[in-house]
């Protein structure tokens, strides 16, 4: 018996030492993982500009790009996220930091209503960074919670892209290429539903706050785009309206975005795209706003 239980307690303290080593790889070398922890402490930050969405959103708003123009700013994006922990990023945020002027929501419905989608689900990253319990990580430890990141870890090794990919201001930046050989094809434009509860919770926060809310929707494949005008009013849950700026418009993304050079994946742009698309969203929205 006191063999067996010694065998159980050499078991569970090899356990919790693997995932605890797991924890310090993560942390140094998953730059997600390391932007999440980092921006659940921040503190007494004054960011003018910060950017919340989903990987769409953190691949393709350049806060360094909007940062040179003079509006100091940070891209508080997650990968996988939905808007509802996009809202609790910005609730913590705003508790422990100066508030900022503008706030960029990043909507990504080109790809479908994930971000916007009216059953929320938690991102597991942010939920262990914002709301540790002992219990939940006992359940899910680590190597369970975040096997998939261990495929990342394994790019990283294996992929120079990945190695030499950046976290600047919070924006994933990197070179690498896949050209987007979709074709745009005319459709009936199904209406974007913008009735989230999380989303009118944003708006009225920024209302009360006095902070500029920006909601774009971001650019995805040819494919991928419709017709809408680039701004158009949306309505919320409560009927009320907001002005949606819409860099997904077919026309406004053929403008910007050359289908060769500026696409890191389906749907997600490189720093050569992002930088174009932000620089649209800067000079015919932002600069305007700010100069008001």
């Amino acid at each position: 018996m006191n063999k067996f239980l010694k065998k159980c307690g050499l078991f569970t303290l090899v356990i919790i030492i693997l995932n605890i080593i797991y924890l310090v790889v993560l942390t140094l070398y998953s730059p997600g993982f390391k932007k999440v922890y980092e921006i659940s402490k921040f503190e007494n930050k004054n960011y003018q500009l910060v950017v919340l969405g989903n990987s769409m959103a953190l691949d393709g708003i350049d806060t360094g790009y909007l940062s040179k123009k003079g509006i100091n700013s940070f891209n508080l994006a997650i990968a996988g996220d939905h808007i509802a922990t996009s809202q609790m990023i910005l609730e913590r945020y705003l508790k422990n930091n100066s508030k900022p002027k503008y706030v960029v929501i990043g909507i990504s419905s080109a790809i479908g209503n994930a971000f916007l989608n009216k059953v929320s689900f938690k991102n597991p990253e942010v939920e262990f960074f914002y709301n540790p319990e002992l219990k939940a990580t006992i359940i899910n430890p680590p190597l369970l919670n975040f096997q998939w990141l261990f495929v990342d870890l394994l790019k990283i090794i294996i992929s120079k892209d990945h190695r030499e990919a950046t976290l600047t201001r919070g924006q994933w930046k990197t070179q690498k290429v896949i050209a987007d050989n979709s074709k745009f094809k005319e459709h009936i434009q199904v209406p974007i539903d913008y009735k989230n509860p999380h989303l009118l919770k944003i708006v009225e926060l920024c209302e009360n706050q006095n902070i500029k809310l920006i909601i774009t929707e971001l650019p995805g494949s040819n494919n991928n785009r419709n017709s809408l005008p680039f701004q158009y009013d949306a309505t919320l849950l409560n009927n009320k309206k907001v002005k949606i700026y819409n860099l997904n418009n077919n026309e406004v993304s053929s403008r910007i975005l050359d289908p060769s050079k500026d696409w890191l994946a389906p749907d997600h742009l490189n720093k050569f795209g992002a930088e174009k698309v932000t620089a649209y969203l800067y000079e015919n929205v932002i600069k305007k706003q700010y100069q008001k």
